[in-house]
């Protein structure tokens, strides 16, 4: 009962305390709001955009067997530009995108991410693809940003060195498949017959039987020709052209209203305790 009593009695003080000093609470917490709302419209506005890319260089590196890594080479290299963008290294940044430097100072934050998928059995398995998150101060520059990605990717002596490899070793099972083929046919032809030339053969992700190795060696052709397409960046959706500015006022100006309420509660305790 005492301690009900001691709680109603100190929370009727401090609701006095605050009727006491309601003007002074009130014009330091209008203080509060109305300073941090103008910083923030006055500070300079940003954008936030995504995109959804894919890199072969999984393929190069022969890493397809190698679920969770298939897209952490192309993430490593877009997060490793954020480095310049903390340390404000717009003359690298530009040198390095291959864009004007007053491109690159537009840049606030630039992060990638693996993209996951959840199967039945809420697992998460690593999808070939990845996300850019960019944050900018001019949404007019996003087209020269994404260009200047792909001009990264492209002139990367790792990622080059790599495709170049990967495309001549391409080429060389596509010349040899084709020979296969052509020898396989004109065995075919000589034979006159309707031979079947080996076991019953399945290619894997396809759920087609393949009876026929020549037909098996086609789609193996096809599949190899459609990896050989896989550049190093690849966007499978653009940055979204946004228009609406990101901004911070309704937290921020909560946040300084409690701050400056507390600042309010703080002076009119010293005012008081001079004033007795």
């Amino acid at each position: 009962m005492t301690e009900e009593l001691n709680l109603g009695e100190l929370f009727e003080n401090f609701v006095r305390f605050i009727s006491r000093n309601r003007n002074l609470l009130i014009i330091v917490v209008l203080c509060g709001v109305v300073s941090v709302v103008a910083f923030q419209e006055l500070k300079p506005a940003y954008f936030e955009t995504k995109a959804i890319c894919m890199s072969g260089i999984s393929e190069y590196e022969r890493q397809e067997k190698v679920e969770d890594l298939s897209q952490r080479t192309a993430t490593d290299l877009v997060n490793h530009l954020q480095i310049n963008v903390e340390n404000k290294d717009y003359g690298q940044l530009a040198n390095i995108l291959g864009v004007d430097l007053d491109i690159a100072q537009t840049l606030k934050k630039i992060e990638a991410e693996q993209l996951y998928q959840q199967d039945m059995n809420e697992k998460f398995y690593a999808l070939n693809k990845f996300e850019i998150r960019l944050t900018l101060f001019d949404n007019e520059k996003i087209n020269q940003v994404q260009d200047g990605l792909t001009f990264y990717f492209e002139n990367n002596k790792f990622i080059m060195s790599y495709y170049e490899e990967y495309k001549k070793s391409c080429n060389s099972l596509i010349n040899d498949i084709n020979s296969e083929i052509e020898s396989l046919a004109s065995f075919r032809e000589q034979s006159n017959s309707q031979l079947s030339l080996g076991a019953t053969n399945r290619l894997s992700g396809k759920n087609k039987i393949l009876s026929n190795e020549i037909i098996a060696l086609s789609y193996l052709r096809e599949d190899i020709i459609n990896k050989k397409l896989l550049k190093p960046l690849v966007f499978v959706q653009d940055f979204a052209k946004v228009e609406q500015k990101e901004d911070d006022v309704l937290f921020w100006g909560l946040l300084g209203g409690v701050l400056s309420f507390i600042l309010g509660l703080l002076i009119a305790l010293v005012k008081e305790v001079k004033t007795r």
